[in-house]
């Protein structure tokens, strides 16, 4: 192996090199794209025990469900009747943000489809029920200083329009750190002990679900059975479901073709490919094809003197050469000649001979001066 390494050139070794590096990179993808670690945790995307694939999968199975993903602002579906998942959503951001989750919810559920909201799973240990009193500075865990104690702390959104309150203890012995604190006007689905983990209530034509935990929705749970009475009760009666990707950060950015597709113009588009294809055949072969021409035969190092040689002993008997040649010239200078030189010059080309020594008569005929 070391001498076939040495007796290699430096390019064939660098090419070796980089062909291993760039299969390696690729066999490394392809195992992280079929686990789906690349998507963010409880995505239908992802297939280890901390994506929702799985639950995906298996409600697709179900004769007369539809499942189906969505990589839009949920906010512009334009369907009812459907139940829209958000699974794994920042409670710090449910908390606090009007725009961008309270209000698109609020008008999906409204057209009458159910909203169901589970939030995230992850160690809020810098968190406390103060902390959800008070709203973040630039990010979800990144929160203000506490104001003076005569200085009441800001109503978050999410109580001021639904009356909802987040709360977070953490307790040894304790599964549910994060829970509601309060719910005024919400109906109670369930709870551990004194702590509610789950409410709904009617918005519109439809409703709205919070969950303070994704337990049950994630392939591992599903795999054990654990929570499908949760889940069940979260679905309701709807046989359409959206499990929505787009709050994970995984967007359609929309092309041309996603267009032509959503707007039934994929007969169009066959069509017009089709025509392009007819009018660069057209312009590319002719029908039928043209035959093959022969190239013509090339002669190298011969004059023009014997190539009108070869072209005259090809055509014109040795015998008439001298005949030919005078009609021709006599053609163009018909009118210079007497019909005295005429006469005899015809008769000097007619008579059996050698051409050359007939032309030399003949233009001895024509040159004499005087009369004949």
């Amino acid at each position: 192996m070391i001498r076939i390494v040495r007796g290699m050139r430096p390019w064939m070794l660098m090419t070796m090199v980089a062909a291993i590096f760039v299969g390696g990179v690729i066999v490394m993808f392809n195992q992280q794209f079929a686990a789906g670690n690349v998507y963010p945790e409880y995505s239908s995307l992802r297939s280890d025990r901390m994506g929702s694939k799985l639950l995906y999968d298996s409600l697709a199975r179900l004769p007369g469900i539809t499942v189906e993903r969505n990589y839009t602002p949920f906010q512009f579906l334009p369907r009812n009747g459907v139940t829209l998942l958000l699974l794994a959503y920042d409670p710090v951001q449910a908390n606090w943000a009007d725009l961008p989750f309270i209000r698109p919810v609020e008008a999906v559920a409204a057209r009458g489809n159910r909203v169901v909201v589970t939030m995230q799973q992850r160690p809020y240990t810098t968190l406390s029920q103060a902390n959800f009193e008070q709203p973040p500075d630039q990010g979800p865990l990144n929160i203000k200083k506490k104001k003076a104690k005569d200085e009441p702390p800001p109503d978050p959104p999410i109580h001021q329009k639904w009356k909802v309150k987040f709360a977070y203890k953490q307790e040894k012995g304790n599964e549910h750190p994060l829970y509601f604190a309060e719910a005024d006007g919400w109906t109670v689905t369930d709870r551990a002990g004194d702590r509610i983990l789950a409410i709904e209530k009617s918005f519109g034509q439809g409703s709205i679900v919070l969950m303070a935990e994704s337990a049950g929705f994630d392939n591992d749970s599903v795999v054990s059975l654990d929570g499908m009475d949760r889940i069940a009760s979260a679905l309701g009666s709807y046989h359409r479901v959206i499990f929505d990707e787009q709050h994970f950060g995984i967007e359609e950015s929309g092309t041309i073709v996603g267009m032509a597709r959503r707007f039934g113009l994929s007969g169009l588009a066959i069509g017009l490919g089709l025509v392009a294809a007819l009018f660069i055949w057209r312009n590319a072969s002719s029908f039928p094809p043209p035959a093959a021409v022969r190239a013509p035969d090339r002669f190298s190092g011969r004059t023009s003197h014997a190539g009108l040689l070869t072209l005259l002993r090809r055509h014109i008997p040795q015998a008439d050469v001298a005949a030919v040649a005078w009609r021709q010239w006599l053609s163009v200078n018909r009118h210079e000649v007497t019909p005295e030189r005429l006469k005899k010059a015809t008769e000097i080309s007619e008579r059996p001979g050698a051409p050359l020594e007939k032309a030399r008569e003949i233009q001895i005929v024509l040159q004499a001066k005087g009369e004949l």
